[in-house]
Protein backbone atom coordinates (compact mmCIF):
# COMPACT_ATOMS: atom_id res chain seq x y z
CA UNK A 1 0.00 0.00 0.00
CA UNK A 2 2.01 3.17 -0.90
CA UNK A 3 2.07 5.65 1.62
CA UNK A 4 2.74 9.50 1.07
CA UNK A 5 4.06 11.08 3.93
CA UNK A 6 2.74 14.23 4.47
CA UNK A 7 4.08 15.86 8.18
CA UNK A 8 6.00 14.48 10.64
CA UNK A 9 6.69 15.80 13.74
CA UNK A 10 8.28 14.58 17.03
CA UNK A 11 5.97 12.40 18.21
CA UNK A 12 2.76 12.14 15.36
CA UNK A 13 3.05 11.17 11.75
CA UNK A 14 0.40 11.86 8.99
CA UNK A 15 0.66 9.88 5.97
CA UNK A 16 -1.48 9.35 2.55
CA UNK A 17 -2.28 6.27 1.25
CA UNK A 18 -2.88 6.96 -2.39
CA UNK A 19 -4.55 3.72 -3.54
CA UNK A 20 -7.86 4.08 -1.45
CA UNK A 21 -6.53 8.20 -0.66
CA UNK A 22 -7.22 7.82 2.41
CA UNK A 23 -4.87 10.13 5.28
CA UNK A 24 -3.17 7.84 8.17
CA UNK A 25 -2.26 9.82 11.69
CA UNK A 26 0.14 7.36 13.75
CA UNK A 27 0.88 8.52 17.69
CA UNK A 28 4.04 8.14 19.73
CA UNK A 29 3.53 8.89 23.21
CA UNK A 30 6.01 9.53 25.94
CA UNK A 31 4.44 9.33 29.28
CA UNK A 32 6.54 10.54 32.34
CA UNK A 33 4.50 8.67 35.41
CA UNK A 34 6.78 9.64 38.38
CA UNK A 35 4.48 12.09 39.87
CA UNK A 36 2.18 9.38 41.03
CA UNK A 37 1.04 10.45 45.09
CA UNK A 38 -0.67 7.03 46.01
CA UNK A 39 -0.72 3.47 44.56
CA UNK A 40 -2.78 2.65 41.87
CA UNK A 41 -5.54 0.32 43.44
CA UNK A 42 -6.22 -2.92 41.29
CA UNK A 43 -9.81 -1.49 40.82
CA UNK A 44 -8.30 1.39 39.46
CA UNK A 45 -6.30 0.26 37.09
CA UNK A 46 -8.96 -2.00 35.52
CA UNK A 47 -10.72 1.19 35.16
CA UNK A 48 -8.32 2.97 33.54
CA UNK A 49 -7.33 -0.18 31.05
CA UNK A 50 -11.13 -0.29 29.95
CA UNK A 51 -10.73 3.71 29.21
CA UNK A 52 -7.69 3.94 27.41
CA UNK A 53 -7.97 1.09 25.60
CA UNK A 54 -11.03 2.32 23.22
CA UNK A 55 -8.52 5.74 22.91
CA UNK A 56 -5.25 4.32 21.92
CA UNK A 57 -7.21 1.78 19.80
CA UNK A 58 -8.61 4.12 17.74
CA UNK A 59 -5.95 6.49 17.82
CA UNK A 60 -3.74 3.80 16.36
CA UNK A 61 -1.00 4.31 18.48
CA UNK A 62 2.78 2.92 17.17
CA UNK A 63 4.54 3.27 20.10
CA UNK A 64 4.60 4.57 23.80
CA UNK A 65 7.30 5.05 26.08
CA UNK A 66 6.53 5.07 29.81
CA UNK A 67 9.20 6.82 32.21
CA UNK A 68 8.39 5.09 35.67
CA UNK A 69 9.43 6.15 39.34
CA UNK A 70 12.34 4.34 40.53
CA UNK A 71 9.79 3.54 44.35
CA UNK A 72 9.14 0.34 43.84
CA UNK A 73 5.31 -0.05 45.15
CA UNK A 74 4.29 3.00 42.84
CA UNK A 75 6.75 1.70 39.82
CA UNK A 76 4.70 -1.42 40.71
CA UNK A 77 1.45 -0.26 40.21
CA UNK A 78 2.31 1.24 37.05
CA UNK A 79 3.30 -1.53 35.56
CA UNK A 80 0.46 -3.64 36.85
CA UNK A 81 -2.04 -1.23 34.84
CA UNK A 82 -0.02 -2.17 31.33
CA UNK A 83 0.50 -5.68 32.32
CA UNK A 84 -3.51 -5.33 32.27
CA UNK A 85 -3.82 -3.78 29.22
CA UNK A 86 -1.43 -5.48 27.31
CA UNK A 87 -3.65 -9.00 28.48
CA UNK A 88 -7.12 -7.74 27.22
CA UNK A 89 -6.01 -8.17 23.04
CA UNK A 90 -6.12 -4.85 21.89
CA UNK A 91 -7.59 -5.13 18.47
CA UNK A 92 -4.62 -2.92 17.84
CA UNK A 93 -1.29 -3.28 19.66
CA UNK A 94 1.78 -1.24 19.82
CA UNK A 95 5.12 -1.19 21.31
CA UNK A 96 5.72 -0.25 24.78
CA UNK A 97 8.94 -0.26 26.62
CA UNK A 98 9.36 0.75 30.11
CA UNK A 99 12.61 3.36 31.60
CA UNK A 100 13.07 4.49 34.35
CA UNK A 101 13.13 8.01 35.79
CA UNK A 102 16.94 8.55 35.12
CA UNK A 103 16.62 6.96 31.64
CA UNK A 104 14.47 9.76 29.53
CA UNK A 105 17.03 10.89 27.20
CA UNK A 106 17.29 7.30 25.91
CA UNK A 107 13.40 6.66 26.05
CA UNK A 108 13.31 9.82 23.37
CA UNK A 109 15.75 8.44 21.78
CA UNK A 110 14.14 4.97 21.15
CA UNK A 111 10.53 6.79 20.57
CA UNK A 112 11.68 9.07 17.76
CA UNK A 113 14.55 7.07 16.17
CA UNK A 114 11.08 4.45 16.24
CA UNK A 115 8.61 6.80 14.55
CA UNK A 116 11.02 7.03 11.24
CA UNK A 117 8.39 4.87 9.56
Amino acid sequence: MPHKLLHEAGFVNHEYNTDNQTLYTEYYIFDYCCNFLYVITPEEQIWMVHQLNLIWSVAQVKKYVHIVPKEFINSLAVEQLFDKFFAINLSHQFELKHFADDRTEEASRWLLNSSNI
